[in-house]
């Protein structure tokens, strides 16, 4: 059975007899912003951890709840984490560096935003603060590499997809402490590109990235590691770790991918992202390399 619960006004709760998906209102900085939280049905054994899963440019909660296929849904009921979904203003993230964000009209404190999304979460369900972790696609990619450039201890681990290092933080996000990092990265990404440069949407020039390379590279000096080893493949993903790290770092080279989350819901066409890979399941991989913490 299906119901609609609404207290305050504030908090919404569409929930159904295992699970629970609420959506959250609240007012920062002079404006209305808003999260979805997903509450597992397996019982909380004590603090748990928080997912927090960033949509891209144009995307919003429900969007990559979509292009996700709900996939980090299903791994909070089986291994009993809590996921947040937020929502940009615009279907934006203000990530306060780089092209993008200084022609952002007004600008927004995003990274305030998310620090008091992580908050409310935190007073509402008994949330693991050294276990809080961020992933997120295209612009969600950039945003989750402000949580780990822009604090420090705020988040355990990032795992941004289809998106590297924006060159706007290359100097100061290495100098930061150890955080761990997955990077999953299309090869064949036709937006942002694997060898770094500018990214281009629909033909138009925006941020400038570093290499999928230079991007591992760039969090292994950060966590301190001594060396590399080559991961066992999945099908077409070649995978690379760091070793002797303070945090674990990994890549994750998707052979022929493009700007999407493998194992996902395609949401703009072929020729505008390229292929959808199925070698690896982006929320499998993420949450496995989570779950290390």
């Amino acid at each position: 059975m299906f119901r609609m619960v609404c207290v305050l006004a504030l908090i919404c709760a569409a929930t159904t007899a295992s699970a629970d998906i609420r959506k959250v209102r609240f007012d920062f900085a002079g404006q209305t912003r808003s999260y979805l939280l997903y509450v597992p049905d397996r019982p909380a054994a004590g603090p748990r951890p928080l997912v927090l899963v960033l949509h891209g440019g144009g995307g919003s909660a429900r969007e990559v709840r979509i292009s996700t296929k709900r996939g980090y849904e299903r791994l909070a009921d089986r291994e009993g984490f809590y996921v947040v979904y937020p929502d940009a203003i615009g279907r934006i993230w203000d990530t306060g560096y780089g092209e993008i964000s200084s022609r952002l009209e007004p600008r927004r404190d995003d990274l305030g935003f998310l620090k008091a999304v992580i908050e409310r979460v935190s007073d509402g369900v008994p949330i693991d603060g050294q276990r809080i972790f961020a992933t997120g696609i295209s612009r969600g990619g950039q945003a989750s590499y402000m949580l780990a450039c822009e604090t420090e201890g705020l988040v355990r681990a990032i795992a941004p997809v289809a998106m590297t290092l924006p060159a706007a933080q290359a100097k100061a996000c290495p100098k930061q402490g150890p955080v761990g990092f997955l990077l999953v990265m299309g090869t064949e990404d036709p937006i942002v590109p694997y060898a770094g440069g500018q990214i281009e949407i629909f033909g138009q020039a925006r941020d400038r990235v570093l290499s999928a390379d230079a991007t591992f590279h760039a969090f292994l000096r950060r966590n301190g590691c001594t060396g590399t080893e080559t991961l066992a493949p999945k099908g077409q993903v070649a995978r690379d770790a760091g070793t002797g790290c303070r945090a674990p770092v990994q890549i994750d080279r998707v052979e022929g991918g493009g700007h999407s989350w493998p194992s996902g819901r395609k949401m703009l066409g072929t020729g505008r992202s390229g292929p959808v890979s199925h070698d690896i399941s982006a929320a499998e991989e993420i949450w496995g390399f989570f779950s290390k913490f």
